[in-house]
């Protein structure tokens, strides 16, 4: 079953993660959230490998402008084909249906790999301009809608042989979450529940959730598809990395003690994004489908969703998911419709 304990957390930690040997020629590569972290990291690899085009999404105008200098600067020696960065800011829905508009109109045809990589955390409870909890919107729901309304690029530019790819960037902290959930399968409305104030969980459980989310999000789309797939979504965990997502925390005791397991345990941020060239790249691709990946590895995801109790949990949030977005896009619904044939 699927456990994290100290001993196998520890021992990925120090190992070495391969850089998948295949090229990105031919092409068109989003990785959402790329201006610094994992995302940029990515974005770097993705670059030297020469995709047709990569557009690296930044949450305004003037972050898209300094990573494109980064990365152009630390891809000069391969010469990257084209590279754009695109505005994506994912607490608001408007945002994401303004990048999927804009992607339809001057995107290229196909779209083969979409890196759904975008986090935030907060220690207060803060809600968006949607109304949603900003981790809750940010890790998840935002990402959920994005790979939906860009799902037609990625099954149009896909053949059997050379399926495209959706990565969702999730997190081991997924593990910790079965306390939380404990008759879950059984709400009423799994995501109005989770975004209230009143739910009572601390910062850390919320964004744990919202990782477990991205996991049985993937599982889902991926029972969805058609079969042999014309897409592989996998759910990653790159590992602790020396990423910046603990920035709105720093000064806290939670922060101060994070820095300190972080000093203690965390890889190289470029090395945790290996994780995610790889599962974007490398030729493997039918063995991670719908799967939970760590280590460049496919492994099993937490206890909770292996079991009867969670797998009726990931289906019920499935159907609130597509719900809440179908109402944030009407675009939503008909996608599914058409895409998804009904199991």
């Amino acid at each position: 079953m699927g456990k994290l304990s100290f001993w196998s957390f520890l021992s990925e930690q120090i190992r070495d993660l391969p850089l998948p040997k295949e090229s990105a020629n031919g092409r068109t590569i989003v990785v959402a959230g790329a201006n610094i972290g994992l995302g940029l990291e990515a974005s770097i690899h993705f670059g030297s490998k020469k995709p047709d085009l990569l557009i690296a999404t930044c949450r305004d105008a003037a972050k898209c402008e300094q990573t494109l200098e980064v990365i152009r600067e630390r891809c000069a020696e391969t010469q990257p084909t084209s590279i754009d960065s695109w505005p994506l800011e994912l607490s608001s829905f408007d945002s994401v249906r303004s990048f999927a508009d804009r992607f339809d109109v001057e995107g290229p045809e196909h779209l083969d790999v979409l890196v759904a990589n975008a986090g935030t955390f907060t220690l207060v409870y803060t809600q968006t301009q949607d109304d949603w909890e900003i981790m809750l919107q940010v890790n998840y729901l935002s990402l959920a809608l994005l790979s939906i309304l860009l799902l037609p690029h990625l099954l149009r530019s896909t053949t059997c042989d050379d399926p495209s790819r959706l990565v969702l960037v999730s997190s081991l902290g997924h593990y910790q979450c079965d306390p939380m959930l404990k008759d879950a399968h059984i709400w009423d409305d799994v995501l109005g529940t989770i975004n209230t104030e009143r739910f009572g969980a601390p910062a850390q459980s919320r964004y744990n959730l919202s990782k477990l989310f991205q996991v049985a999000f993937a599982r889902e789309l991926a029972a969805r598809l058609p079969s042999p797939t014309p897409l592989v979504v996998t759910a990653v965990n790159p590992g602790l990395c020396h990423s910046s997502i603990m920035r709105n925390a720093k000064n806290s005791l939670f922060g101060i003690f994070f820095a300190v397991v972080k000093w203690l345990f965390a890889r190289t941020t470029e090395m945790g994004s290996r994780n995610i060239v790889y599962a974007a790249l490398a030729t493997n691709e039918q063995a991670m489908h719908g799967k939970y990946m760590s280590g460049c590895e496919v492994v099993e995801e937490c206890d909770y969703l292996l079991s009867a109790e969670g797998k009726v949990f990931s289906q019920k949030l499935w159907r609130d998911t597509i719900h809440v977005l179908s109402k944030v896009d009407d675009r939503v619904s008909q996608i599914i419709s058409m895409y998804l044939p009904a199991k």
